[in-house]
């Protein structure tokens, strides 16, 4: 019995024109959960690991902790990571 050809999707461009990506460079996206502020100072809940300015995770390491924002460097590029807005709102 013959295999079929695996079934190619029409809507992406031709494998050629592609970029190569090795194992090592993908990246999972980096999702802030919660910032953190107490006497000891601040820390931001990223990917479920409470982190400090300083500290590395999953390739990125803690630049400053905002109130609402984190600053991390990844591959040598500056990104801020958002808390996302609550979907309720306080009442007036």
């Amino acid at each position: 019995m013959a295999h079929a050809a695996p079934a190619i999707d029409p809507t992406q461009p031709p494998a050629n024109l592609l970029p190569a990506v090795s194992a090592g460079e993908v990246q999972a996206p980096l999702v802030l959960q919660a910032i953190l502020r107490g006497a000891q100072g601040s820390r931001a809940v990223i990917g479920g690991s409470t982190l400090r300015v300083g500290d590395e995770h999953a390739g990125a390491r803690v630049l400053a902790i905002h109130t609402h924002s984190v600053l991390i460097e990844r591959q040598g590029q500056q990104q801020l990571l958002r808390l996302a807005e609550p979907v309720l709102k306080p009442s007036r």
